[in-house]
């Protein structure tokens, strides 16, 4: 895949914040950020990860960079985390910054560096339970150690990322606002979504700092898919609820192996409350909460997506309208799968915590 000219000739003039001289090819298909594996002259078998960062998404680019250093630094004092894992290493520019910013046709964007974990491959889907396991217990062990920041020093990175009752508003206003054809459309889900906007009042509290999100492919394994080497991604980190995070790995994990499956989740719930390492008190909420959580981060992604769809596609990146409607119905139909199979689900965790 070749880098159009533009692209790279802003990307390569970004470079030179940090080298002389690069080579660069395009890395991933993220949806948020331009990616690019970066390599300079002086030592090509030196590899880094160069970004643009989305600053339409991302409004405060200095108060989030200010953020991703508290919490490289909260990875890196834990024992534990760092006897297990890698933390993500940002390379600060010549000058002595964690990102700069280079002026395009009157814009000014930001753009950052990491360094490249050599040997690592993501694993969506996940081919076996083993990897699974791993996944969750890596971020139930990143929970664990970035709950040494302090709440009040996070900054909302995305204004109501996470947030339902924003989530509700904004669909209900863009329902009042849709033309007639495309909510006719869109009915049978914006039934839907009308049908489940009560959620238990104690998933919707924030009671820890969390990853925000767990999705399978922000995970680095080695390259025999055995162990994860490290969690990558550590943009929406926030204040919500300690199950959000396991509620979309799951979701993660069961859209991209199919559906719904009890042992796929039985290793999730293993492995997430493993590296968490936490002794709860209130089990029987925990048990609710662990059940409940991959339904509640299911219908928000259907939520925002349909959302997204009646909005005109603002938010999530499309080739044609009627993706974002498509992504919604997969994802409320996951949901309903998980609604369907909450009993399983429910004795899986009372047997684990049992």
């Amino acid at each position: 895949m070749e880098l159009a000219s533009e692209d790279k000739a802003h990307a390569q003039r970004a470079a030179l914040a940090w080298f002389e001289e690069v080579a660069l090819e395009p890395l991933g298909n993220g949806h948020i950020h331009q990616t690019y594996l970066l390599h300079s002259d002086s030592n090509p078998q030196e590899r880094f990860v160069l970004q643009k960062i989305n600053g339409q998404v991302y409004g405060d680019i200095p108060a989030l960079m200010s953020q991703t250093l508290g919490v490289l630094k909260a990875l890196s004092g834990n024992t534990y985390y760092c006897a297990n894992y890698r933390v993500p290493e940002l390379v600060s520019t010549r000058e002595g910054d964690s990102f700069c910013i280079i002026a395009d046709q009157g814009e000014n964007h930001a753009w950052r560096l990491w360094r490249f974990v050599e040997n690592s491959m993501t694993c969506d889907p996940p081919t076996n339970r083993q990897q699974i396991r791993a996944a969750a217990r890596a971020f139930g062990g990143y929970q664990s150690a970035i709950a040494a920041l302090n709440p009040k020093d996070l900054v909302e990175t995305i204004p109501g990322f996470l947030n339902m009752t924003h989530y509700l508003r904004a669909f209900d206003m863009a329902v009042a606002q849709s033309k007639a054809s495309e909510t006719q459309v869109a009915s049978p889900w914006i039934a839907l979504v009308q049908r489940n906007r009560q959620w238990p009042k104690r998933l919707l509290e924030s009671n820890a700092v969390i990853h925000g999100d767990c999705k399978i492919n922000n995970l680095l394994f080695d390259r025999l898919g055995a162990s994860v080497l490290s969690v990558i991604d550590l943009d929406n980190n926030m204040v919500g609820h300690w199950a959000w995070d396991f509620g979309d790995l799951f979701r993660s994990v069961a859209f991209s192996r199919g559906g719904f499956d009890e042992h796929d989740y039985q290793a999730c719930l293993d492995g997430f409350l493993q590296g968490r390492g936490e002794k709860f008190s209130e089990v029987n909420s925990l048990v609710e909460n662990l059940v409940e959580a991959p339904g509640f981060l299911a219908f928000m992604l259907g939520l925002r997506f349909l959302t997204d769809h009646l909005s005109g596609d603002r938010y999530f990146k499309v080739s044609n309208h009627g993706t974002n409607l498509q992504r919604a119905i997969e994802q409320f139909g996951l949901f309903a799968q998980f609604q369907s199979n909450q009993e399983i689900m429910r004795a899986g965790a009372e047997k684990l915590l049992g």
